[in-house]
């Protein structure tokens, strides 16, 4: 046996002699844990306080002084357990109901902090500037988007009929508001209006050879998160799609001297939905979300249960990974199909209140609905692939964010040669950018 071998054994030998002469109880927990929180040693104070709970032993000031380790450590979600432990045994406790309620904030639990801070008195909202009174309008959020799409045309050869639909142009606003209802209710509504122009190959003997459709479509989006119990969010989503059709005809007739009119080859509107109702549970270090959606977009109905869940790997909302699946059963006439879609991001902040999150869905996602049914994809094209990118800068304390989000996707479009099926791969490329204003943000 060399040297280092047998100093290998003889330090173990040492550490375990020594963690065995540490007499674990009350007495010697409350004075060692104390100790470390005097010399803010938070690493050890953590370690102390599992061992001591692995061994049965608990009390008020050991999840006090835990939840002040994690909180410096800026393991916020961490802390949140420890806080909420000590403010079951003592919720008079001031510091207590401060040290829990900047848990909750910066975990992103605000339905959570507007619970707790609600119970405060007078002279604590007043240290923390909290205002018991919630104006009409709470946050405002405007964003607009801009598409490139790669030319997926097919050029018809000698013989070919065709029958295709291209997006040459589209654009995309929004316009929402929130509102904090009471203490636990918090209402989020806005309208969005798309606008799109295609070209349109036709071998239908009423209609042109060649010509443009356009297409306004006007939603509007309403939700309703409720915080039913500490940690607990159910959240209901209604979404409202008009589609108006209109293809003005090429060839315009004059009538009159001076008045020219152009009849349409068409003009026609439809009405679809999304609705979604959701539950989401919050635990120290991670939190799940369960939910469903229902719709009729593109004329079917659709079925979606999905899951996801969110992890905080080092214990700190500073960084996360969030994985959704989901299922959209879909009957098509007459016929079911099961087409699943699977999410993966990660959120990294770079500042307290900035953050850059990546992610990639994978799947066949027409007709797919998203975020609590506030995205319903409707479009007539195939997504297969998503890549996106979105950066979140959070200023004045994250009471105004502007944010930009990047989205690469491979989409697929269909159309007939000679009547029959034929498919191309395409480029979508988008660029979505808007403001966030909370004027109260709990």
């Amino acid at each position: 046996m060399n040297t280092k071998s047998l100093l290998l054994i003889v330090f173990i030998f040492y550490k375990i002699q020594l963690f065995s002469q540490v007499q674990i109880n009350y007495p010697s927990i409350d004075k060692l844990s104390y100790e470390q929180y005097l010399n803010k040693d938070w690493k050890s104070l953590i370690k102390t306080g599992k061992m001591s709970l692995k061994k049965g032993i608990d009390f008020y000031y050991l999840q006090v002084r835990m939840g002040i380790a994690y909180y410096d450590l800026k393991k916020y979600p961490k802390a949140v357990k420890h806080f909420e432990n000590a403010y079951k045994q003592n919720p008079d406790d001031e510091v207590i109901q401060e040290y829990l309620y900047f848990s909750y904030l910066f975990s992103g639990r605000y339905n959570d902090a507007r619970v707790i801070a609600s119970k405060f008195n007078r002279v604590l909202k007043g240290k923390l500037k909290i205002s018991a009174e919630h104006p009409a309008i709470s946050a405002v959020y405007i964003e607009t988007k801009h598409d490139i799409n790669e030319d997926y045309l097919y050029t018809p050869q000698s013989g070919e009929n065709i029958n295709q639909s291209v997006v040459t142009d589209q654009s995309y606003y929004n316009f929402s508001l929130e509102h904090l209802a009471g203490n636990r209710v918090t209402i989020f509504h806005g309208y969005s209006n798309v606008r799109i122009t295609n070209e349109i190959a036709d071998t239908d003997p009423y209609l042109p050879p060649l010509y443009k459709e356009i297409i306004s479509q006007n939603e509007y989006y309403f939700s309703l998160k409720v915080n039913i119990a500490t940690g607990f969010n159910l959240t209901g989503g209604f979404h409202f799609l008009n589609s108006k059709y209109y293809a003005p005809d090429p060839n315009p007739v004059t009538v009159g001297r001076w008045n020219t009119t152009t009849n349409a080859l068409y003009n026609y509107s439809i009405n679809s939905y999304a609705a979604s109702l959701n539950l989401a549970k919050h635990f120290s270090n991670f939190n799940i979300v369960g939910g469903v959606s229902v719709s009729n977009l593109n004329s079917n109905f659709q079925f979606q249960p999905q899951l996801s869940l969110k992890l905080f790997p080092f214990g700190n909302s500073r960084f996360y990974t969030n994985s959704n699946a989901a299922l959209i059963i879909e009957n098509e006439l007459n016929t079911q199909t099961i087409n699943p879609v699977v999410k993966q991001s990660i959120g990294i902040y770079f500042t307290k209140y900035s953050m850059i999150e990546p992610s990639v869905t994978i799947g066949n996602m027409k007709n797919y609905t998203d975020y609590n049914a506030y995205i319903a994809n409707n479009d007539i094209n195939l997504t297969k692939r998503k890549y996106e990118i979105l950066v979140n800068l959070g200023f004045s304390k994250g009471i105004f964010n502007v944010f930009l989000k990047y989205q690469y996707n491979i989409k697929e479009n269909y159309f007939e040669i000679n009547d029959v099926a034929q498919s191309k791969e395409y480029v979508n490329q988008s660029i979505t950018g808007g403001i966030k204003w909370y004027f109260k943000k709990y």
